[in-house]
């Protein structure tokens, strides 16, 4: 028998599976802001001067991107530690630990409004630029 993890209740009506599609969502929509900012920058960097100006803040948005892989990797590991429970033996009763998941959430927080403040910055940027 195996885990189904749209029946492990986290938070309210929040799912295991609800978590790990968030999660994969924000590190998706991520890699396209990232994507999408250096197209449209790209253009823009014509000296020496542009590219000090803008490329800490690409590699801060990279770095945003990285620690949500991070994130990817945790949630991977319960999801890896519950499907290795002895379902038998625990009467499918599961219950991961909800303070490493909201540790988690939080940290995805965290990353989501340093990510957002970052896109900012280089708005910001992009307009000195162009």
């Amino acid at each position: 028998m195996t885990i189904k993890f749209d029946d492990i209740t986290l938070f309210g009506t929040k799912s295991l599976a609800d978590l790990f599609k968030q999660i994969h969502k924000n590190n998706k929509d991520t890699d396209t802001q990232i994507n999408e900012l250096i197209e449209v920058i790209k253009p823009m960097i014509t000296n020496a001067g542009s590219v000090v100006m803008i490329m800490p803040t690409v590699k801060d948005l990279i770095d945003v991107n990285v620690r949500n892989n991070d994130q990817l990797i945790k949630m991977a590991g319960i999801a890896q530690r519950a499907a290795s429970v002895n379902i038998a033996n625990s009467d499918n009763n599961f219950l991961p630990d909800l303070d490493e998941i909201q540790h988690l959430l939080d940290e995805q927080n965290i990353i989501k409004e340093e990510s957002n403040k970052l896109l900012i910055e280089t708005n910001n940027i992009q307009k000195q630029i162009g």
